[in-house]
């Protein structure tokens, strides 16, 4: 798959989108606890998780509570990005959580192991 690099460039441009990466990366977490931890506005949490989810660096989940309300939480969706620059080019790699390696972790998981 080519990445553009300008895409993924926009896409981590502003410090509350790399601050939701992060918090993201420790446990999945709701919109309501992206503002409270990182003491933005729940409108630029929302703009920035869409922003995240559409670049595919950001998981979302519905789930149900058991009252019957539902709520997303988010989790982020890529490991490592790393920018290189030589030989004349401009290169980036991105790699991502839920590779082969996470999948057959989950799955160990599950089974007990």
């Amino acid at each position: 798959m080519a990445i553009d690099p300008q895409e993924v460039i926009e896409a981590i441009d502003s410090e509350s989108s790399r601050r939701i990466l992060a918090a993201a990366s420790r446990e999945p977490m709701t919109a309501s606890e992206l503002e409270q931890a990182l003491d933005v506005s729940l409108t630029t949490v929302y703009r920035q998780t869409n922003d995240l989810v559409e670049a595919s660096f950001l998981e979302e989940e519905t789930e149900i509570s058991p009252t019957g309300d539902n709520y997303t939480s988010f989790k982020t969706a890529v490991r490592h990005i790393e920018f290189t620059v030589e030989h004349g080019e401009f290169r980036v790699d991105i790699q991502f959580r839920n590779d082969t390696i996470d999948r057959f972790g989950q799955l160990w998981r599950s089974l007990g192991g």
